[in-house]
């Protein structure tokens, strides 16, 4: 195996395996995106006189066979390759000779894993805000049929105010709607090209970044070349701060959801098939997946503080530290797709035990209710809740559907909008779909050129 950067000498097995052994199992992940990188960098030299019509059309061809082995049979760098990058350049100097050694003209691996990472993110990116929105539209769906349907709400682990199962299940949309407008900015910054930066300085040929940067469908460029060198891990670590504010919400869902089905509570219940069981406990139907959730929050919360560690002090330019970001980037974005999922198929599998709710709203839940409503009629708010306080035990329950109706504010339980909430989840479906359509349209075209 030809590395890169080999001079003459063999590196010692210890240090190819702690440099370099890791690093090229997580690159298979990355095969599709240096081939497209590659077909961009080797237009853009043909397009400047760097290689010729004819030996660009051959090399566009090999890369051409080469990506449909990355997408059948998959293309995994060997450790003594160390990456992705060598295994390409590699297999185009064996099939092409010369021609495969002039590819790597104006360019460094440097600038090439970053534009891997940042296509490879592109592409998993409108997925992530897909899932999420999948996950909305059936929060919301469950708040529509359970929109009356009152409930405790509580603060401290404590009854404190009359809720309703609508409020409760619209909140994990709109918070994951929130989430999605953070993603769009991890999105913005991800979609700028480092291409033609090279090692960080640039090099002393007329390289055309405009142009490999429209032909992989980035909306931008990143300009200064140090800028996007120094970028890794940095533009990795928002994205999965991103991912981990998403984890967030939904490991509340999963707490919400261990504790409302507990036999104390008895709120709500999940069909037994996405239940696990006892290996001594013939009774027990656990919900696993939602505490596997509840962990792997922790875990990409973990990454992204990681990240963030390894970059911090680093001097400006390229260092070897930045690869030990790229598993956390690829872990990350798999759990956080993946947990969307799940929780999509939980609440879609999850049941109100009207009943037990109804039961649980005691006159307590209406203290404030009883204060609030001494203050409408014009005591000072204060002293009705002393008042209140000091005579607790005049509450009524009433009506409970009347009682949410009556919190008839904006986002309240008698106003939670959820026909807004829906055009909201659509607007945004449209937005990350042609997100997902204008990126694999301009692939398809890089991947399909010919011609002069």
């Amino acid at each position: 195996m030809t590395k890169l950067w080999a001079k003459g000498y063999t590196s010692a097995k210890a240090i190819e395996n702690y440099e370099a052994g890791r690093n090229a199992d997580l690159d298979k992940d990355l095969a599709r995106s240096d081939i497209w990188g590659t077909m961009a960098h080797s237009r853009m030299l043909y397009s400047i006189g760097i290689l010729a019509y004819d030996e660009w059309s051959v090399l566009h061809a090999a890369l051409q066979a080469l990506l449909k082995e990355a997408e059948t049979t998959g293309l995994a760098p060997q450790q003594a390759e160390e990456d992705i990058h060598t295994l390409i350049e590699n297999r185009l100097t064996q099939k092409l000779g010369a021609i495969g050694e002039k590819v790597h003209t104006g360019r460094s691996r440097n600038d090439q894993v970053l534009t891997d990472i940042r296509l490879y993110t592109k592409e998993r990116l409108p997925e992530i805000a897909l899932a999420a929105l999948n996950a909305g539209a059936a929060f919301t769906a469950f708040a529509q049929k359970y929109e009356w349907i009152a409930m405790p709400g509580y603060t401290h682990m404590q009854r404190a105010m009359l809720s309703s199962v609508g409020l409760w299940a619209a909140s994990f949309a709109e918070a994951l709607l929130d989430d999605l407008l953070m993603l769009e900015s991890a999105f913005a910054l991800t979609d700028q090209s480092p291409l033609g930066s090279a090692a960080a300085y640039g090099a002393p040929l007329p390289l055309d970044r405009a142009l490999t940067a429209k032909l992989l469908g980035f909306s931008a460029i990143s300009r200064n070349t140090l800028t996007a060198a120094n970028s890794r891990g940095k533009f990795e670590a928002a994205v999965t701060q991103c991912l981990a504010l998403i984890m967030v919400d939904l490991s509340k869902f999963a707490q919400d959801l261990l504790l409302f089905t507990t036999k104390e509570f008895d709120f709500m219940s999940v069909d037994q098939e996405l239940c696990s069981g006892s290996s001594i406990m013939p009774q027990k139907k656990n919900l696993g997946a939602m505490e596997i959730l509840r962990a792997r929050t922790h875990l990409v919360t973990a990454y992204q503080s990681a990240m963030l560690g390894i970059i911090s002090g680093l001097p400006s330019g390229y260092n070897m530290d930045y690869q030990e970001t790229k598993a956390p980037l690829f872990e990350s974005l798999h759990i956080c797709a993946e947990s969307l999922d799940v929780v999509t198929l939980f609440i879609e599998h999850t049941h109100i035990h009207e009943q037990k709710l109804a039961a649980a709203c005691d006159p307590e839940l209406f203290a404030a209710d009883r204060a609030l409503d001494m203050a409408a009629k014009g005591a000072p708010f204060r002293s009705a809740y002393r008042e209140v306080a000091a005579h607790l035990g005049g509450e009524t329950t009433d009506d409970l559907a009347a009682a949410l109706k009556k919190r008839n504010h904006i986002g309240g339980p008698g106003a939670l909008d959820l026909e807004n909430l829906t055009v909201r989840i659509a607007e945004q479906r449209t937005k990350w779909t042609e997100k997902q359509t204008l990126f694999a349209n301009a692939i398809a075209a890089l991947v399909a050129l010919t011609g002069k």
